[in-house]
């Protein structure tokens, strides 16, 4: 007589059956005694209940009829809600970028509940100052994006208890200001924990700006030849010459330190050099006023 096994799960979640057999080319399920059309595989996931049966197909000759395993669906014990907690994350890979520079926001989300989460939608708004480029790397389900409302979708599919997927985003800077971009996962059930579920990921996007002129006289204001920006760019160097082309200083990297010690004011010449992201080097040539006695 066969034995019946019975197995319980809460629902809304899953139970996965296994079959075991030697030599096995494929396998037939039952649920209820109906044989499961188009389904083969050695696992199967189940989610409704009743009683489920299998048989090992072969060349020659199929198994025995396996073992009924009778699946019953108890309520949550928290009154029938399933525990899904989607989790978003949502950063930028560098705090701040030059008009004109690639950079990515990156997308991560995470199952925290225990119960499988359906039909995950991911959406996120692009920056008005920042171009959409596409996406990087291999990533679960399908993107869509809008041009005319700036609007991605992804679509990852079902997420089961502790699953994370991620989605890498590419966009070019275009003006400044800050590019704030907000992120929203849902699912088709309640969340468990909505304060999660959005996140926003901000960057300023700046443009390189090279003064000329600059006040060392220790009040505290302006008191070094600062460059906006120069932190994108720690491969660098920079030349100052007097104006007889005489050199005057030099520093690699510049750290925006130089503050004309010991020289009269005056107009001074400066080369700029910065490596950029290609690892081409970029050349900025001017001028700088270095003005000491200041009317206040």
């Amino acid at each position: 007589m066969a034995q019946t096994q019975t197995t319980h799960i809460v629902q809304g979640s899953s139970v996965v059956l296994t079959a075991n057999s030697e030599n096995a080319l494929s396998y037939l399920w039952f649920h209820n005694g109906e044989p499961i059309n188009g389904f083969h595989d050695q696992q199967l996931t189940v989610t409704d209940a009743g009683t489920y049966t299998v048989m090992a197909l072969g060349n020659e000759c199929n198994s025995d009829l396996s073992d009924p395993v009778e699946v019953i669906i108890d309520p949550d014990s928290n009154g029938g809600n399933v525990n899904v907690d989607m989790q978003i994350r949502n950063t930028p890979d560098r705090p701040t970028v030059l008009i004109g520079g690639l950079f990515t926001y990156q997308l991560f989300i995470t199952n925290n509940g225990t119960h499988t989460a359906e039909s995950v939608t991911v959406s996120a708004t692009i920056p008005q100052n920042v171009s959409y480029e596409g996406i990087l790397g291999n990533y679960a389900g399908q993107v869509f994006y809008n041009p005319a409302t700036r609007e991605l979708t992804w679509l990852p599919g079902d997420m089961t208890a502790g699953q994370s997927q991620s989605l890498t985003i590419s966009v070019r800077a275009t003006s400044e200001g800050h590019a704030d971009k907000l992120a929203i996962v849902a699912h088709s059930r309640t969340d468990s924990n909505s304060e999660d579920n959005e996140s926003i990921a901000s960057i300023e996007v700046i443009a390189m700006k090279i003064p000329n002129t600059f006040t060392p006289n220790g009040d505290g204001l302006n008191d070094y030849f600062r460059i906006r920006g120069l932190e994108l760019f720690p491969e660098n160097r920079m030349v100052i010459f007097n104006r007889w082309g005489n050199e005057v200083y030099r520093a690699s990297p510049y750290k925006g330190d130089w503050n004309g010690s010991n020289l009269s004011e005056g107009t001074y010449y400066y080369v700029f050099e910065v490596r950029l992201p290609n690892n081409h080097w970029q050349t900025f040539k001017g001028y700088i006023t270095l003005i000491r006695n200041v009317n206040k």
